[in-house]
């Protein structure tokens, strides 16, 4: 017996509201590299402490109920091998891969974790434009313009996701007032105003990268690294109760957010016109082979979910989920790990509800 399309459509919107099979991301950032030296290390731990960051990702599987290809994984390298890790040579590495080569590190790592150790906090001035042609010269301006260099080259590679460190705080016996100071000024910016997107040099911050505030966790209101956290006066390198402490906090800082990328990862804003209505529009091509292309648009920002299902129902992919401000949007959907058939792709926003079918021909 054959129904109206229309009854049909509906059947299959009640059908894929009911069932509730196995998801699967379509794009996967859970396993990569975190690139350090001692201060990093440190955190790494166990560092004398009762945790590490293996020992939390191990508990950040279990609580999310993460395995396999799901599982969270990270391994660790001292880099640059050679070379200090002050964010003058992080600036070259990212531009030109001198004086070491981190880009073979891209293909076989989807997350990048690069951090700077505690010398990086002796800045000596707020600076001033000149100051960037004496790279090494540790001003605010100068810091400033490293990293927005290194982001701006992060942003280039959206089938990574990043992690970047803010500076690894001096203990007070260490450091001077005004370094503290700076080094806190320094690093307020890169969380709240860089990664927020309200540098009016830099604008939108990048989905794929990730700003972790070491410095804050560890410092009191001067810049100065607290007492308890710090090896001893004359000593910055975090302690046990540091890596109690930051490795939680990490695990759970990136991995949040580098799975939230997974549901932003290949989607592209069209212009910037606000469209009137909610619409879900037929992929193209349509048949396809492995790829296609699916539009959509929001007239208001909210939660936006596109789920796609197999013939009998199972979620197979839920490619975007996510909040999205008001705009046209395309996303390019890749099936090469689904089956030949025809499938159903499912959006939701709001009130709105739309379900369209499709078919992988391989």
């Amino acid at each position: 017996m054959k129904y109206p399309i229309s009854v049909f459509t509906i059947c299959i919107i009640i059908l894929l509201q009911v069932i509730r099979p196995d998801t699967s991301a379509q794009n996967l950032f859970r396993s990569g590299r975190f690139f350090h030296h001692s201060t990093g290390e440190c955190i790494w731990g166990p560092n004398g402490s009762s945790t590490s960051v293996p020992q939390e990702m191990t508990r950040y599987n279990t609580q999310h109920g993460y395995s396999g290809q799901y599982a969270v994984t990270m391994s660790e390298t001292w880099f640059p091998v050679n070379y200090d890790n002050e964010w003058a040579t992080w600036h070259t590495i990212y531009e030109t891969n001198l004086p070491e080569n981190i880009s073979s590190y891209f293909n076989t790592n989807k997350i990048i974790m690069v951090k700077s150790c505690f010398p990086s906090s002796a800045i000596e001035a707020i600076g001033q434009p000149i100051d960037t042609l004496s790279p090494d010269y540790k001003t605010v301006y100068n810091y400033k313009w490293h990293w927005r260099h290194i982001v701006t080259k992060m942003r280039t590679r959206p089938q990574n996701f990043f992690v970047i460190w803010t500076n690894a705080p001096l203990t007070q016996a260490e450091t001077t007032p005004t370094q503290a100071y700076l080094s806190r000024q320094f690093c307020k910016w890169a969380k709240d105003t860089l990664a927020r997107g309200l540098d009016p040099v830099f604008g939108a911050f990048p989905n794929n990268v990730y700003v972790f505030c070491i410095f804050s966790k560890l410092t009191d209101a001067n810049g100065y690294m607290l007492p308890q956290y710090a090896t001893g006066p004359n000593d910055p390198h975090p302690n046990a109760n540091a890596t109690a402490l930051v490795a939680p906090q990490l695990v759970n800082e990136v991995f949040d957010h580098s799975i939230g990328y997974e549901s932003l990862f290949g989607i592209k804003k069209l212009g910037e016109l606000i469209p009137e209505d909610y619409s879900l529009q037929q992929n193209y091509p349509n048949p396809f082979n492995p790829a296609t292309n699916i539009n959509f648009s929001i007239p208001k920002p909210g939660i936006v979910k596109l789920v796609v299902f197999d013939m009998i129902g199972r979620e197979v992919s839920v490619p975007v989920n996510n909040f999205l401000i008001a705009g046209n949007y395309t996303f390019d959907f890749d099936a090469s790990k689904l089956a030949s058939g025809v499938y159903f792709y499912k959006m939701t926003s709001g009130d709105y509800t739309d379900v369209k079918k499709m078919m992988l021909v391989k």
